[in-house]
């Protein structure tokens, strides 16, 4: 038979455990909607390049902030060909596309995105890292966006390179 002191301790115990239960979802939570408002800043953050990257190709007047050329020479480094009104907007186009790819190569990193899906753009990048704009918008911005990023374009670039010598040895 329980007496009413086996019955305090059982219901001590029960609300003890509920009350830890309660915490650690609450603390799940918490984490949880943490996470998620930093991936909305982070989100935030992504879209506003994306403008103003876009405002540079709308405003072509405003390519000086791209152009190569001119900060190379300012900071001492070699020298860069100039590049044509035409190819000034072509690279700030390249340069949107370049920050999205990125996203979306953190979105396939994060595991956000299926491996079919990644497959699709990964095709896509692959295909216009042989531009020779799009390599100039790499080596440009070398160092400002995501290493791993940065590195499997390197990687396409280099194979690029490769197929490219042996197609001309051929």
């Amino acid at each position: 038979m329980v007496d009413s002191t086996d019955l305090i301790i059982i219901t001590s115990v029960v609300q003890t455990v509920v009350i830890t239960a309660t915490l650690a979802v609450f603390i799940f939570q918490f984490r949880s909607q943490e996470k998620s408002i930093r991936e909305a800043a982070i989100q935030n953050v992504m879209g506003r390049y994306t403008d103003y990257v876009g405002m540079l190709v709308e405003k072509p007047e405003l390519a000086i902030l791209l152009d190569v050329a001119q900060m190379r020479s300012q900071v001492g480094g070699g020298p860069v060909e100039k590049l044509s009104k035409e190819d000034e907007a072509v690279q700030a186009y390249i340069l949107l596309g370049y920050g999205i790819f990125e996203e979306v190569y953190s979105l396939y990193k994060k595991k956000w995105m299926d491996e079919e899906t990644w497959q699709q753009w990964s095709s896509f990048l692959e295909r216009i890292s042989g531009h020779p704009l799009f390599r100039r918008v790499h080596n440009f911005t070398s160092g400002t966006f995501d290493k791993d990023f940065q590195a499997l374009v390197t990687k396409l670039i280099d194979e690029h390179d490769r197929k490219e010598k042996r197609g001309s040895e051929k």
